[in-house]
């Protein structure tokens, strides 16, 4: 069990796994500013319910975080394992969204917090879905790939 233990702190504390989990939290802060804006666009000026528009604002966002984290984070080129990958991606994404909604509902609807502030703080918890499950699934591929380096 210790040995298992030291193993996970090594990959975890590595290099690579830090470079690469700097560059998702990059592209995610980038993900966050489109999600917010279309969240923001598509509640205030087209009077959208902001659980839909929320929504819309999330996979508009994993198509663009989908395509920059696949060439800049995790190093694929374009066309390696494209529509399978993206599905995987996809899939992840969709409970990192059921994550988001609930998290957002509840702050929004039980606590009274302002939507775009809520979001904030969904945003952060399906974050940590988010990468898990692409590091270890979508990604995988590249764990060791990139650790050779």
């Amino acid at each position: 069990m210790s040995e298992f233990l030291s193993e996970v702190f090594h990959k975890i504390f590595s290099k690579p796994f830090i470079l690469e989990f700097a560059k998702f939290a990059i592209v995610g802060a980038i993900g966050t500013v489109v999600n917010l804006s279309i969240l923001y666009l598509l509640t205030d000026i087209f009077k959208i319910y902001y659980l839909i528009s929320e929504t819309i604002a999330f996979f508009i966002s994993v198509l663009n975080n989908y395509i920059i984290n696949k060439i800049w984070t995790f190093k694929e080129e374009f066309k390696e394992n494209m529509i399978k990958k993206f599905i995987q991606y996809s899939i992840i994404s969709a409970i990192s969204l059921a994550v988001n909604i609930i998290i957002l509902f509840v702050l929004v609807e039980y606590f009274n917090i302002w939507y775009i502030f809520a979001e904030v703080i969904a945003i952060a918890a399906a974050f940590l879905v988010n990468f898990v499950g692409n590091k270890l699934w979508t990604f995988r591929e590249n764990i060791n790939k990139n650790q050779e380096k």
